[in-house]
């Protein structure tokens, strides 16, 4: 399901936003990301809290192999 919203940026941001073709899909991914991130940071404080080591991302992974591990740990 999708929801339709209008959103103000500035100038600068909609054109780059807008070279990347579909809009939709681009900004999509990155509020993706930007929830995922969130998660992981609260899982990390969690994690931290409870005495927990964990190891950054692996130094050769790709972006899409690193947003596929942090879906899985945030269990999506």
């Amino acid at each position: 399901m999708t929801t339709n919203m209008t959103m103000s940026l500035p100038d600068e941001v909609a054109a780059f936003v807008k070279a990347k073709g579909n809009a939709s899909a681009y900004t999509a991914r990155i509020l993706r990301r930007e929830m995922l991130a969130e998660e992981l940071e609260k899982s990390a404080r969690v994690r931290a809290e409870a005495g927990i080591v964990t190891a950054a991302a692996e130094p050769a992974e790709t972006e899409d192999a690193t947003l596929g591990r942090w879906a899985r740990v945030a269990g999506r």
